[in-house]
């Protein structure tokens, strides 16, 4: 299963407290959980419409990631863009995109981004 890796920049981390108070304060997110886990210092599940999925911060705090590319993963990450103050990027796991997330207003238009990168 392919995964969205969403980044600040390179050789940059998130801001660990800033980045879980963000996400742990959306609407769409339960069973936030803070520790020590395989991958992981931090998990949540964020649910859209139905579907959900599972999100982690790694434990270098370089990168967050949501399970797969469907619109509930687009939907967390244009969300995650809108509350956050730096700006934020997104790539899958073999790194066929690099997009820029302020560039987007809703999880269509960036799905449709990754499917015109995929296509070239």
């Amino acid at each position: 299963m392919s995964k969205l890796l969403i980044f600040v920049g390179e050789n940059q981390k998130f801001d660990v407290d800033v980045a879980i108070n963000a996400i742990t304060s959306m609407s769409s997110v339960s069973n936030a959980r803070r520790g020590d886990f395989i991958g992981a210092i931090f998990e949540c599940e964020y649910s859209r419409e139905g579907a959900s999925t599972i999100i982690r911060i790694g434990p270098e705090a370089e990168t967050i990631t949501a399970e797969g590319l469907g619109d509930e993963s687009l939907s967390f990450a244009l969300e995650l863009q809108e509350i956050l103050l730096v700006d934020l990027h997104a790539i899958d796991m073999d790194y066929s995109f690099n997009l820029a997330l302020r560039d987007f207003k809703s999880s269509d238009e960036l799905k449709r981004a990754i499917a015109s990168v995929g296509q070239q």
